[in-house]
């Protein structure tokens, strides 16, 4: 991860705007980079410990499918490359004996959100995911039609409108497919094999097949993409009239085919595709929701990831899942260097019974007022955050509002503080002055070997 700094009291907010230099997309916080070993029996303790706290709030699910057809140039998350399907009813198998696992913790809580992510989900069999859903019914006792979003990753190349059909018959009703662009040569520039064609196809027959919200993911910052490209992206999704666009700007991260090429990323440029994404999706209607994502308004959205945001526990499930709750942040086991043998090590863990998370960050009081701010500084309620941590951001960190509004960058009022149009431009740069020296510290000394 790209820090800005030697140190987050380093920050030069206005220097950094000035050099328009771009910070690396911040979804979590502490990044993953922070994270530390952390065995079974410690991870089981502090989750228990931190599910206390929250047993009376709605709890959401992610499950992690790590396949893929190919690893994607830009990817850092983890997944494993598809030789054949015979794992998919194996692993299907590991992930009900996970959420067993879970069930005495978190059974009987309201769940929000469902999310089968990945690597691929949409590559296993209709039916294979119909099992995931109804293993939730029976394990968590359930109602899925109860459940707010039921979401799947879908990439456009695994999919037809029958098959669309029949995962919305399931009960899925939101669908995220990546696109990331409209050309071709930069769709083939990432490792996929289709073109637009090819996947414009699918976001139609997705919005045909009945599911309540389609969202269309984009990345800005694609070798050899220009601005007038990024424009033609742009009014081509534009024209399919989907519920959620999210435009999310190139990240790189070593160990990634875009990483290993050296692949740079100009921030001038970057900006202004911001800005167009900003413009052009605004000016046909779309709401701005965040500095990613934009919405019909009633229709679109990302239920999880608000949910997130806000606070609430996100139980991470599968080979590489993340979860996020009150006291903890965890991660089962993870290798971009090691990809087969984390999947094989996550597999014998479900089967001798261990528990398979392998690193991950406990929140002590201050950490856990820096995630929310951090990840609620778009619009932050600050009564609430007064509530449910014992101060007032404001009060907490004087000097760091005083320069945001100064520069524009957020508005403080008596009950809320929120980041101006400006503020949601630079948003990467401002909430890396909220991040803690140890997590600071720890991202510095992250050397990528995992």
């Amino acid at each position: 991860m790209k820090l800005l700094a030697d140190s987050p009291q380093d920050v030069d907010i206005r220097a950094l705007m000035s050099s328009d230099t771009q910070g690396d997309y911040i979804y979590m916080y502490p990044p993953r980079q922070a994270y530390s070993t952390i065995d079974g029996r410690t991870a089981t303790s502090v989750i228990d410990k931190s599910l206390e706290h929250t047993q009376h709030d709605p709890v959401n699910l992610y499950l992690h499918f790590p396949f893929c057809k190919q690893i994607c140039k830009f990817c850092n998350l983890y997944a494993v490359p598809l030789g054949d399907d015979s794992l998919f009813d194996a692993y299907v198998t590991m992930l009900e004996r996970e959420m067993q696992s879970w069930s005495a913790r978190i059974g009987g809580r309201p769940i929000d959100t469902v999310y089968l992510g990945g690597g691929t989900p949409s590559l296993l069999p209709v039916d294979a995911l119909d099992r995931v859903l109804r293993g939730i019914e029976k394990t968590f006792s359930v109602d899925m039609d109860s459940v707010a979003e039921v979401a799947l990753e879908v990439a456009p190349d695994t999919v037809d409108a029958r098959k669309l059909h029949d995962l919305q018959g399931i009960g899925i009703n939101r669908v995220n497919l990546g696109l990331q662009s409209a050309t071709d040569e930069e769709i083939r520039s990432i490792g996929r094999r289709h073109g637009f064609d090819r996947a414009q196809r699918s976001i139609v027959d997705a919005l045909e097949a009945g599911f309540g919200n389609v969202c269309i993911d984009l990345i800005y910052g694609l070798p050899g993409q220009s601005v007038e490209s990024w424009i033609a992206t742009l009014e081509k999704v534009v024209a399919l009239s989907a519920p959620t666009v999210c435009a999310y700007p190139l990240t790189l991260r070593p160990g990634t085919g875009f990483g290993r090429r050296g692949v740079s990323i100009e921030g001038h440029d970057q900006y202004r595709k911001y800005e167009l994404a900003r413009d052009v999706l605004r000016s046909v209607g779309y709401e701005q929701e965040t500095h990613v994502r934009y919405v019909v308004a009633g229709v679109g959205g990302y239920r999880q990831k608000v949910n997130h945001w806000a606070g609430q526990d996100i139980v991470g499930l599968g080979a590489g899942a993340r979860g996020y709750l009150h006291r903890l942040d965890y991660r089962n086991g993870y290798s971009l260097r090691r990809r087969k043998s984390a999947l094989v090590t996550y597999m014998e863990d479900m089967t001798d019974g261990r528990c398979p998370i392998r690193s991950g960050f406990e929140l002590d009081p201050d950490e856990r007022l820096r995630k929310a701010l951090i990840l609620g500084l778009l619009n932050l309620d600050r009564r609430r955050v007064v509530t449910h941590h014992g101060v007032d951001p404001v009060d907490a960190f004087p000097g760091i509002f005083d320069e945001l509004t100064s520069l524009d960058l957020a508005q403080v009022d008596d009950d809320r503080i929120a980041l101006t149009e400006a503020g949601r431009k630079f948003r990467d740069l401002v909430v890396q002055l909220f991040f803690s020296s140890d997590v600071w510290k720890r991202i510095k000394e992250f050397d990528y070997s995992e």
